[in-house]
């Protein structure tokens, strides 16, 4: 299968708004990259501002999975030009703070 055939299979099993699961594959301050357990061929990335699994009314941030940790989340988008799949674990976080008017 060719890297093209196995990005366009794995955009077809992760469509936007599925769960995904991977284990972290390298950590870095601004996110980690993981192998999804169903596409190990194409890398998923979940950013810092989408590791969101504690409470989100939380001010402290959770820190970022080590490598080897298993990660589910939520699919929110497909980026071709990098051929990786964005997931977002937990609510975005401006969902669960008070709202000031």
């Amino acid at each position: 299968m060719t890297h093209a055939e196995s990005w366009q299979k794995a955009k077809d099993r992760y469509p936007v708004g599925s769960t995904a699961r991977g284990v972290v594959k390298a950590r870095f301050n601004f996110g980690v990259f993981l192998e999804l357990e169903e596409a190990p061929a194409v890398k998923g990335f979940v950013d810092v501002v989408s590791y969101n699994p504690g409470d989100p009314g939380s001010e402290t941030p959770a820190p970022l999975p080590e490598v080897g940790e298993t990660v589910e989340g939520t699919v929110v988008s497909l980026v071709d030009r990098d051929q990786q799949i964005r997931l977002q674990v937990g609510p975005p976080p401006w969902e669960g703070r008070p709202r000031t008017e």
